[in-house]
Order: structure tokens, then C-alpha cells, then sequence
């Protein structure tokens, strides 16, 4: 339990191409369960509980073993959709971006695990893992349930992004943090910030402007499997 809850960081837990596919199986699972049993209340309710309960453990880790801020703010893309999905109230502009975002960046997540530096077992390696998958679940049962395509315009959704990440930015330069993985951004980290601000706003855009047209081609007709 001390090495589980240990506050000393080592190096991130290495994903063996064997576990690196169970999490890509487990991905496109909950993607099918979430899109038949959307409209289920254990299902939906079960979800929240995860994420909820990750949430909950993983803060109370924070608050006790005295993370710094440069971590330890709920700031990352996906964190704070966490937050959004479980506390927004539906039917609003934030909730459906943070839908949006949080079900396409659960994807780019697990399909590219960075994990905290702790060695495995850890408690950040678990939080990352379900917190992963129960945002996934929570983000697309949303929509699925609650998605209104008039609601957020394409321009909207690029403006919402570049202000988010350009805060980010900023909260970077105060807390010496990575949110957003604006300060060291994969295959590009020592380009110039600029560079990495515009190519990971580009990306998540890209991927959030995707998602919403899926939904909006779909309507309120939904698969059935």
C-alpha cells in the first residue's frame, strides 16, 4: 500500500504490446456498450460512480501526500471534462463541449498513454486507466442522450479551444506545470511555444470538430447493435 500511495516518482510504468491491445479491446467494448445501453440507468449511473469515485481518491491522494500545483490542479483537457460532465447540468454549451472533448480525448488518451511518472502499481496509473475509460462512457452516453446540434457552431468550438489552451499556457508559465500538454508536447517538445500551442489546438479541434459532425450526421437516429 505505501509504494501504491507513494509520493516519490520513478519513471512511467512501461505498456507491454500485450496490455497495450486489452486496453485497445476494452476501448472499443465500452463503445459498444455505451452506444446499446445509453439509455440504461445502472449503466449510467454505474459510470458516474467510477468516475466520481476516481476522482474523489485521486484528489484526496493529491491533498495528502502535498502534490505541487504544477500537477495537481484539475486543468488537463480531460480532468476537467471529467469535472463537467459529472457537475455541469444538461442541456448547456459547456457541458456539450466538455462531452465532446472529454469522449475524444479518452480515445487519444488511452490510444497514447502518457502516465505519471510512478512505477506500477500506483494509484496514478489506475486513475489515469479508469478515469480514462469512465470519461469515454460518461462523455458518449451524453451525447447520445442529450446531444442538440444546435447548440455549438464550429466557430464556437475552435474559439472555446484556443481560449482554453491559450489559459493554459498561462497557468503553465505560473506553475511550471504541463497542462495540456502545451510545455512538453510529444515529437515536438523543443519547438518554439507557439509551435506547440497551435499544433495541439489544431489536433484537439480536429478531433472535437470530428466527433460533433458524427453527431450531427446521426441526429437522433442511433445504432442499434
Amino acid at each position: 500500500m505505501k509504494a501504491f500511495l507513494t509520493s516519490q516518482q520513478t519513471q512511467p510504468p512501461e505498456i507491454s504490446l500485450l496490455w497495450y491491445l486489452v486496453m485497445m479491446a476494452a476501448l472499443f467494448l465500452l463503445i459498444y456498450t455505451s452506444v446499446k445501453y445509453y439509455q440504461n440507468p445502472v449503466y449510467v449511473r454505474t459510470f458516474k460512480f467510477f468516475q466520481a469515485f476516481q476522482l474523489t481518491a485521486l484528489y484526496a491522494w493529491y491533498w495528502f501526500a502535498a502534490i505541487p500545483l504544477s500537477n495537481s490542479l484539475p486543468l488537463y483537457h480531460c480532468r476537467l471534462a471529467m469535472f463537467a460532465l459529472l457537475l455541469l447540468p444538461d442541456g448547456t454549451k459547456l457541458k456539450q463541449y466538455f462531452a465532446l472533448m472529454g469522449t475524444s480525448g479518452a480515445v487519444f488518451a488511452l490510444g497514447y498513454p502518457i502516465m505519471d511518472a510512478y512505477t506500477f502499481p500506483h494509484i496514478t496509473a489506475f486513475s489515469f486507466i479508469i478515469g480514462h475509460y469512465a470519461l469515454l462512457v460518461n462523455g458518449l452516453v451524453y451525447l447520445l442522450n442529450h446531444y442538440d446540434n444546435s447548440l455549438l457552431s464550429r466557430r464556437s468550438i475552435i474559439v472555446y479551444t484556443l481560449g482554453f489552451n491559450l489559459f493554459l499556457v498561462f497557468v503553465n508559465k505560473v506553475t511550471g506545470g504541463n497542462y495540456g500538454i502545451l510545455r512538453y508536447t510529444p515529437f515536438i517538445s523543443q519547438s518554439a511555444l507557439w509551435v506547440r500551442y497551435l499544433a495541439v489546438s489544431l489536433v484537439l479541434i480536429a478531433m472535437l470538430l470530428l466527433i460533433d459532425e458524427i453527431f450531427k450526421r446521426t441526429g437522433k437516429k442511433r445504432l442499434v447493435f
